[in-house]
């Protein structure tokens, strides 16, 4: 089966104050750590007027929301994803989660039976759905939720097979599941980065 990896960058930023995705920490943008995590070929999911700055960067796959989800957040993203590239498995990852680590994401697509519509990891009593494995065949219940404004992806996960797997489980540290919303976690990244080993 044809896997695509897909990095989700079209968030509007608005806690933090500036786009995530372009934040420079340890010499790299927060985008690029996390698309390390994810592997050499990634499609990026943003926002039109990013665009050209993922492509100034050498980015050459970065789409926009597909038409008429525009903006309409991480479940326009991945329904985007379903419908730019032809794959059938796909690792999801959001751009403002920079310790993610090679290694789990592997775990997560090696998890994916063939029974199971989703794999997501559990860190912390937390659920974690944008760090995580789909397949393709849910897109019909993306394009319901989105044509509904249903958006919450909780709710995606209530109507499909989902596979969830705590992060210990998979050898992951609660770490790696920090993801960047305000300057007060970024801030923290580097205290965080101590607690354990990164590929």
């Amino acid at each position: 089966m044809e896997h695509i990896n897909v990095l989700l960058a079209g968030g509007a930023s608005r806690r933090f104050g500036e786009p995530k995705a372009f934040v420079k920490w340890r010499g790299q943008m927060l985008y690029e750590w996390a698309k390390k995590a994810l592997g050499e070929h990634t499609v990026i999911i943003s926002r039109s007027e990013f665009i050209d700055r993922f492509q100034e960067n050498g980015e050459n796959e970065v789409y926009q929301d597909a038409e008429p989800f525009q903006g309409m957040g991480p479940l326009a993203g991945i329904y985007t994803a379903f419908k730019k590239t032809d794959g059938d498995l796909y690792t999801v990852l959001s751009c403002d989660t920079p310790l993610i680590q090679r290694r789990t994401m592997l775990e997560l697509e090696r998890l994916m039976t063939a029974g199971a519509d989703a794999v997501v990891p559990i860190s912390d009593g937390r659920e974690q759905p944008l760090i995580a494995m789909y397949h393709k065949r849910i897109m019909p219940v993306l394009y319901d939720q989105l044509s509904n404004k249903r958006l919450r992806i909780s709710d995606l996960l209530g109507r499909i097979s989902v596979s969830y797997v705590q992060a210990e489980e998979i050898g992951a540290d609660p770490a790696e599941f920090i993801n960047v919303n305000t300057r007060h976690d970024f801030r923290r990244l580097e205290e965080k980065t101590h607690s354990f080993r990164r590929d």
